[in-house]
């Protein structure tokens, strides 16, 4: 039995091994001189979408009393916010931190709760107003592009690089005297709109305690949005 294994296992490395081989030491050129390219293109776009971010911060003598304070109001604006037709993402989160005194003992609890939600810039700024409850207070904004004006601009990004690389492709190839050439390996990097562009905001106190006037800038600026193509290009004879 002893002798039938040993047998039966070798061939099976073997055949492991011829198989693995050519793989890993593939050319995709197949020995034809090879270069290579790359391509970007990248434009600005008008950040058409705003981020608002609203904090409220509350001190209590026990964990579960600052926590309920705060919960008490971010529920009442969650729920006043969400019945908004132009309000997007609305996003909450509530953390607990203690407060030392003297001998490192906890003399209070602080809660501090974050409201954060998107809305398109111009809607924003005809309307005016929005209802978040008493105690929240807009810390900044944050303006960035809509995703629809984004992948639009990915779409022509891609189209532009991809006539770039030909064109550089088409170039090498008649400078180095060959007839033609074929593509080897493509990635395709879409790096997207930049970070948002974070601004100080204020915020101001209305009539109703549960309604905050926004002011908006005028102009919220652009971000870039790049698409970048990097390839192999093997020139054929």
């Amino acid at each position: 039995m002893k002798n039938n294994l040993r047998v039966a296992l070798f061939p099976t490395v073997v055949l492991f091994t011829a198989l693995h081989t050519p793989v890993a030491s593939a050319d995709v050129c197949e020995k034809q001189p090879a270069v290579n390219l790359n391509a970007t293109a990248s434009e600005d776009i008008n950040n058409d979408m705003v981020r608002l971010n609203w904090t409220i911060q509350v001190q209590g003598a026990s964990a579960n009393e600052a926590m309920s304070a705060v919960n008490k109001a971010l529920e009442q604006s969650v729920a006043t916010l969400s019945a908004n037709k132009d309000v997007q993402k609305l996003r909450n989160n509530i953390q607990t931190y203690p407060q030392y005194g003297k001998q490192q003992i906890i003399s209070t609890w602080q809660a501090v709760g974050t409201l954060s939600f998107e809305m398109n810039v111009q809607t924003l700024k005809s309307k005016g107003a929005l209802k978040v409850a008493d105690g929240l207070v807009l810390s900044n904004l944050e303006y960035f592009p809509s995703e629809a004006q984004t992948q639009a601009s990915r779409a022509r990004l891609l189209d532009e690089a991809m006539k770039q690389f030909q064109a550089k492709a088409d170039h090498v190839a008649k400078g180095f005297g060959r007839t033609a050439y074929t593509l080897g390996e493509i990635s395709v990097n879409d790096e997207g709109a930049g970070r948002p562009m974070p601004m100080m905001a204020r915020a101001y106190a209305a009539a109703d305690s549960m309604s905050k006037s926004v002011e908006v800038a005028t102009a919220p600026g652009s971000s870039q949005v790049s698409v970048s193509i990097n390839g192999r290009v093997c020139l054929k004879p």
